[in-house]
């Protein structure tokens, strides 16, 4: 039977005639690759010594980049050399935890390598020591080239020594004492320095004891000012608490003032829109007023008007009335002489009376004949009293009686148009009259308009002081509340200062009370054996607040043994268990949080 085989595969890329990727898979038995000059067969074996770790010395190359393939006329050139090799492990050769080991190496242009095993990059001094764990690395006659067997042969027993030597694995021993050796020497170095490193450290170390006794003398003075400290802390502590208080106390009095001082803002601002209410109630009663006032007086000078053009006319009518007075009078005084003219003797004959008299009838036909019909009655009284004085007179001649007869026609007529002169007079005297009244009684009608206006205009005048009265008081009222809310608004910004300042100064207090506790927490860890969390940790104090914040108040946190922690709960701070950090080593934080106390 054949054994199964340890090689497996290969595969190269780019690995000096292998552009390509290319994959050989080796079955049980033999195997062989066939093939004539300058095919690559050479090449396949440089490629397993190379993914072995050879460093060059067998590769037939000047320098290591040149095994990465170069290009050609068609191809171009690659930047990356890569063997990937895969051995069988079933038997263990390799003390390594897989049934199956993949070995690779990459070479770049650059210059860089890497190393893999199962893909995962190791470095060369690992993989050389697998390989020699399994007799593979640094064995000369694990690849067997063309004419080593018949040199093999030929060897002097003496420089077969070797050849036996790599077979049993003594060589690999002999490696490992040669590294032994150089590590022998190069720890007789190191220890050399040590001792002069010592050597240099014994003065500072006398020096350190003598401190070290004095401060042992110092001991006792050390925990004295401990104490006083720690005593001074407490005090400063319980101070701090009692400015607390106080603090609080004022806070709260300024709230209350703060409150008191908005509660009567409030009411005088009721007050005020109150205020600014009723006065615009009195501003439209004013206005209304204002609108009344204004009508009335309008009224009043329309009644002025009338009075003054009635008196006007009564003044006309009194003076018509006058002359038309006076007129009667006169045509009462012509009446009179006409009488008195017919009441004297006829100087002529009655025939020339009556001839004149008939020619003055004719002229005033003529000229009156509109006042013929009115005054005929008149005429006939006038002959039948001429007609009778004729009888009477019984002397006078015709031309006489025609003349007086004529005379006395005449003065009927004078008379008749004086009466009516004097009626039409009298009928305009009337209708004057009439007038005169009416106007009287207009103007008393005015008067009484006028009286009623100037009483209305009194009125008007009266609520139109009490209005006014009543915007000033209202907007006396309204400037006191405008003072009053000022004021109150006052108060209130200095109680909110005032509450401002006290909540500063307890702030303040506040963090004077947990820096004392924290140094006196600090101080009483310290003492039985404690150290902080962040000893050893250089911080930016720009950065401190941060790093505090991210720590979530552990930045300060005192790191102490179980058993310690029971005897400073006295004190306030935050201890983590250092049984915790040690348990937890490397994974660390998620587990040392859940070991935090809070004394």
């Amino acid at each position: 039977m054949t054994a199964p085989a340890r090689l497996l595969s290969v595969r190269l890329q780019g690995f000096k005639s292998f552009a390509d990727r290319t994959h050989v898979e080796f079955g049980s038995g033999i195997s062989a690759i066939v093939g004539p000059n300058g095919s690559g067969k050479s090449n396949l074996a440089d490629a397993l010594r190379w993914a072995l770790g050879e460093q060059g010395r067998a590769l037939r190359t000047r320098k290591s980049e040149d095994v990465v393939w170069a290009g050609s006329e068609r191809r171009p050139a690659v930047g990356m050399a890569d063997v990937q090799l895969t051995l069988d492990n079933g038997d263990g050769l390799l003390p390594v935890d897989y049934g199956v080991v993949e070995l690779g190496r990459r070479l770049y242009r650059s210059g860089e390598n890497d190393y893999l095993l199962n893909r995962q990059r190791v470095r060369l001094k690992d993989l050389v020591d697998l390989l020699d764990a399994g007799h593979l690395a640094e064995n000369a006659f694990l690849f067997i080239g063309q004419g080593m067997v018949d040199q093999a042969l030929a060897l002097r027993p003496e420089e077969r020594r070797p050849l036996f030597e790599e077979v049993a694995g003594v060589r690999r021993h002999e490696r490992r004492r040669r590294r032994a050796d150089e590590q022998l020497v190069e720890s007789e170095a190191n220890l050399a320095r040590v001792d002069d490193i010592l050597a240099e450290l014994r003065p500072q170390a006398r020096r350190l004891a003598q401190q070290a006794e004095q401060q042992a003398n110092r001991r006792s003075a050390a925990d004295d000012l401990a104490a006083a400290i720690l005593d001074s802390a407490h005090a400063r502590w319980h101070a701090a608490a009692a400015r607390a208080s106080t603090a609080a106390l004022a806070v709260a009095g300024s709230r209350r003032v703060g409150d008191e001082a908005m509660a009567e803002l409030l009411e005088h601002e009721r007050a005020m829109s109150a205020a600014s209410v009723a006065l615009g109630g009195q501003a439209i009663a004013e206005a209304e007023a204002r609108g009344t006032l204004d009508r009335v007086r309008s009224e009043r000078a329309a009644l002025q008007l009338r009075e003054g053009r009635h008196a006007s006319e009564l003044e006309a009518a009194k003076r018509e009335r006058a002359g038309l007075e006076e007129a009667r009078i006169a045509a009462a005084a012509d009446v009179a002489a006409a009488r008195q003219v017919l009441a004297l003797p006829a100087a002529f004959s009655t025939a020339e009376l009556e001839a004149d008299l008939a020619a003055i009838d004719m002229d005033l036909a003529a000229v009156l004949t509109p006042a013929v019909a009115s005054g005929g009655r008149i005429g006939a009284e006038a002959g039948a009293s001429a007609a009778g004085e004729s009888a009477a007179g019984r002397g006078m001649s015709a031309a006489d009686a025609a003349a007086i007869r004529r005379l006395e026609s005449a003065h009927a007529q004078e008379q008749a148009a004086a009466r009516r002169r004097a009626t039409e007079a009298e009928r305009l005297a009337a209708d004057e009259l009439a007038r005169a009244a009416a106007a009287a009684e207009r103007a008393t009608e005015a008067a009484a308009g006028r009286t009623a206006a100037a009483v209305l205009l009194e009125a008007s005048l009266g609520d139109e002081g009490s209005a006014r009265a009543a915007r000033e008081a209202a907007q006396g009222a309204l400037a006191e509340a405008e003072s009053t809310a000022r004021a109150a608004s006052d108060r209130l910004a200095g109680a909110r200062a005032a509450a401002a300042a006290a909540a500063a100064r307890h702030e303040d207090a506040q963090r004077a009370l947990d820096a004392s506790e924290g140094a006196a927490f600090s101080r009483a860890a310290r003492a039985r054996g404690g150290r902080s969390i962040g000893d050893g940790l250089i911080i930016d104090p720009t950065l401190q607040p941060a790093v505090d914040a991210a720590l979530s108040g552990l930045g300060r946190a005192q790191v102490l043994a179980r058993g310690e922690i029971a005897s400073i709960t006295a004190d306030r701070g935050v201890a983590i268990v250092a049984e915790s950090i040690a348990a937890t080593a490397p994974s660390g934080a998620s587990s040392a949080a859940t070991s935090v106390v809070r004394a």
